[in-house]
């Protein structure tokens, strides 16, 4: 029970903004655990978004504009932007064109580029864009807010599994060290089909939850590849990248397929 109370902990102060002043042993037990935990933070986050909005659009009149833009801060806020400063990061190594070792530099490299800006500017309009059509033609429900965030952090642990890190120093290497993947792997799967029969019960049986686990698999396939051709694998800043990338495409999913 300790170390389960322990994984949320570490969970919450590695990748939210919510202060945990707490030292908290960093074991194979305690990390895995932390990512497992992961999707339901994401969940719990959807779900106090989900609650603004309803309050938004229950008791104001505020316009689709301004609940798509309270959906993209609100999700900013929680991270604390941790995983934009990683997207920033990506599209700055990326854009660079520049061989493998010197994007890597780039991806450690704290200060903020031309293509960084661009890549964040494109991602945060897009996101802005395609939530604003999905409240215009009256495609989004509250559980998509709950769903998405969830989804994308089990797609990010899948990703982070999948890969040697890109080098063998910092953060995410101590956590893919400390990983017992054999463990996380089967309870992302039962997490998975946990939330999926909720899902269902939610939406009446829709197929719409199912869509987004596939094209969540093709994205990640994608990105996995993506990165492993142009970084050699998986960085701390790449993880934030994924979810931040992850989150745009399953926004764009809905808006098509609802």
């Amino acid at each position: 029970m300790k170390n389960i109370w322990h994984s949320i902990l570490l969970a919450f102060q590695f990748f939210t903004v919510l202060p945990v002043h707490k030292e908290i042993p960093l074991s194979k037990v305690t990390i895995t655990g932390m990512f497992a935990c992961l999707p339901w933070i994401g969940a719990l986050m959807g779900t106090v978004v989900a609650a603004i909005i309803f309050s938004l659009t229950q008791w104001t009149a505020s316009s689709d504009m301004l609940l798509a833009f309270a959906i993209v801060a609100s999700f900013a806020l929680f991270t604390g932007g941790l995983h934009l400063d990683g997207f920033i990061d990506m599209g700055d190594a990326y854009f660079s064109y520049r061989d493998r070792e010197k994007r890597l530099e780039i991806l450690d490299d704290p200060r903020v580029g031309a293509f960084g800006v661009l890549a964040v500017l494109f991602l945060i309009l897009g996101k802005m864009v395609v939530l604003h059509e999905l409240f215009a033609q009256e495609k989004l429900s509250l559980w998509m807010l709950v769903f998405i965030p969830f989804l994308t952090r089990v797609g990010m642990s899948f990703y982070f599994m999948s890969l040697n890190c890109s080098k063998e120093k910092g953060l995410a290497y101590f956590f893919k060290t400390h990983l017992q993947q054999g463990l996380l792997t089967s309870f992302m799967f039962i997490t998975l089909v946990i939330a999926l029969s909720g899902m269902f019960f939610v939406t009446g049986f829709s197929i719409v939850p199912v869509i987004l686990v596939a094209v969540l698999a093709i994205a990640f396939m994608v990105f996995r590849q993506f990165t492993r051709r142009n970084f050699g694998g998986v960085s701390g800043d790449l993880l934030g990248a994924s979810i931040e990338g992850m989150e745009v495409v399953l926004w764009m999913t809905l808006l098509l397929c609802v």
